[in-house]
């Protein structure tokens, strides 16, 4: 008795690759095309949306920083200024004498009691 080797069935093969091929080799209307082009364009514009509005937040944030940071170093600026003219002597004295009422030795100090003669306004207290 010859023992033979067992032949592969072609026809299991050839199902498969039918199969393959069909799965491959399928179409689609045209309208289906179409619509699902048109899904992408649309999702696509509404997340373009999103990220315009986002930055359009961010510049909203970034000019009201500048506006803040601006306002900070004109502070900065008159608060120098004002560091500036304290150390001068002048400075010193002239609030040494409006703010605490002194005096140099021998100067007088003249009140005017009824500013209206001068024209000047009158004083509140």
């Amino acid at each position: 008795m010859d023992y033979q080797k067992p032949q592969p069935k072609k026809e299991k093969r050839r199902s498969t690759r039918l199969s393959l091929k069909r799965l491959g080799m399928r179409t689609m209307p045209w309208y289906v095309l179409v619509v699902c082009c048109v899904a992408i364009l649309l999702m696509g514009w509404a997340v373009a949306g999103r990220f315009d509005q986002g930055i359009h937040r961010l510049r909203a944030t970034i000019d009201q920083v500048d506006d803040l940071v601006f306002e900070k170093e004109r502070e900065i600026l008159r608060l120098s200024e004002q560091v500036r003219l304290a150390s001068t002597d002048q400075f010193i004295a002239n609030e040494a004498r409006t703010k605490y009422g002194y005096l140099f030795p021998g100067e007088i100090r003249f009140v005017v009691t009824n500013p209206e003669v001068l024209g000047l306004p009158p004083r509140t207290q």
